[in-house]
């Protein structure tokens, strides 16, 4: 209480000042891999960065295993990660088969370039790049910072609320490469609607991806998930387009 009777500001403690800076570093490496870093470069831009998370998490004293890196849980975080690319894989190969889906399948990313930069893609830049890179910055340095105040709950929402912001302007740039464009047009409300839709559909794949991380106890968990299904819709991609122009 101040001399004056009025309660006295607070000001954010440390782990709270930690969360701020987090989210501010996550914006600005969002703005900056999406508008300035180079293709040639993502992969190894995007490590770096999620390597830095990492290191600036554990500046903050958050331990190995809330970062899902403890050691001993690797062996078990790889079978929650095997196990639940199964059903994910299959999903994604029924919805490029049926007829009534096949069609959301068609994506010019994926037929843009010859086999080697196709094998790039699936064995590289979406595994490394997008997966580990995704996985290290939201389901291991922001996880394990929220977790440090606050509750489990809180902290898979916070990181799954921003890993859903996180595929805004991605959104925005692929609009057009794919069937949503078509549908959405130049109108702003629609592209509006598909960002959101977008938001929301990202977000809620954080929710299984943080619950791979804590099921399995590892972050090698959501890694494994994560390049599944993002390699196999790539694939699955390919080979619509291939059929189609049979």
């Amino acid at each position: 209480m101040r001399a004056d009777g009025l309660p006295r500001a607070r000001t954010p403690g440390p782990a709270a000042r930690a969360e701020l800076a987090a989210a501010a570093a996550l914006a600005t490496w969002n703005a900056a891999v999406n508008r300035v870093v180079p293709s040639p470069v993502y992969v190894p831009a995007n490590l770096a960065a999620a390597g830095l998370a990492l290191a600036a998490a554990r500046q903050s004293r958050v331990p190995l295993a809330d970062l899902g890196l403890g050691r001993d849980r690797a062996g078990r975080g790889l079978r929650v990660g095997l196990a639940a690319s199964v059903p994910l894989v299959a999903v994604v190969a029924a919805g490029a088969a049926l007829p009534a889906t096949r069609r959301w399948f068609h994506d010019e990313r994926a037929t843009a370039e010859g086999t080697g930069q196709a094998l790039y893609h699936t064995l590289v830049r979406i595994p490394f790049g997008t997966a580990v890179a995704e996985e290290a910055i939201f389901r291991g340095a922001l996880l394990g910072l929220l977790l440090q105040r606050g509750s489990t709950a809180r902290a898979v929402a916070v990181s799954s609320a921003l890993f859903g912001c996180w595929h805004v302007l991605p959104t925005l740039d692929t609009l057009t490469l794919n069937p949503v464009g078509a549908v959405v047009g130049d109108d702003p409300a629609r592209t509006g609607g598909a960002v959101l839709a977008a938001v929301a559909v990202t977000a809620a794949a954080g929710l299984g991806f943080s619950w791979l991380r804590l099921r399995g106890d590892s972050l090698l968990a959501p890694v494994v998930a994560h390049a599944a299904v993002n390699s196999s819709a790539f694939v699955a991609a390919r080979l619509v387009a291939r059929s189609a122009r049979r």
